[in-house]
């Protein structure tokens, strides 16, 4: 038998921390985001992405992923697990936080589109935000298709950490 003098304010605490940690999963279970933000890894622009949320009013408001491609870890098969990646992230962040958008955005200059396709479009603009446009596309088709509930908006970053709404 323990030899324990247990005070009331020790019994009050033990009972506190006690309620605390009981509550704690529905909590958790009850937290809600607006949106799951899905951007591509590339060191350059994590500030910047950040800035972007912010300036868009979602300041702890948005579950964040990042994956090289952004939008096209999705659908291209030169990266399956980040296919997989993708899908499950917005599939947890219904369950977990309720999310009911996704928000994509890639960059200019990206390494993973450069992989993909094989084309570095550092004098083209026009045709990298096409390539971009092509891949958002397939992104939302599947998206309307897969999470019917789930609103979506793509967007394409600059190096100078400006983006422009694309999808």
């Amino acid at each position: 038998m323990c030899d324990c003098n247990i005070d009331r304010r020790s019994l009050a605490k033990l009972l506190a921390g006690a309620t605390g940690a009981a509550a704690l999963p529905g909590a958790a279970q009850a937290a809600t985001v607006t949106s799951l933000t899905i951007t591509c890894i590339d060191y350059r622009l994590v500030d910047d992405a950040v800035r972007f949320f912010d300036g868009k009013h979602m300041t702890n408001d948005y579950d964040q992923v990042s994956l090289a491609g952004a939008s096209l870890a999705a659908v291209s098969d030169k990266f399956p697990s980040s296919n997989a990646a993708f899908w499950d992230h917005i599939g947890i962040a219904k369950t977990l936080h309720h999310i009911k958008k996704v928000i994509v955005v890639d960059h200019r200059d990206c390494g993973a589109f450069k992989v993909a396709f094989g084309k570095d479009y550092k004098a083209d603009a026009a045709g990298e935000t096409q390539q971009h446009k092509a891949v958002m596309e397939q992104v939302k088709a599947r998206l309307a298709k897969t999470h019917p509930d789930l609103t979506s908006e793509f967007y394409i970053m600059g190096l100078d950490g400006k983006a422009e709404r694309v999808v």
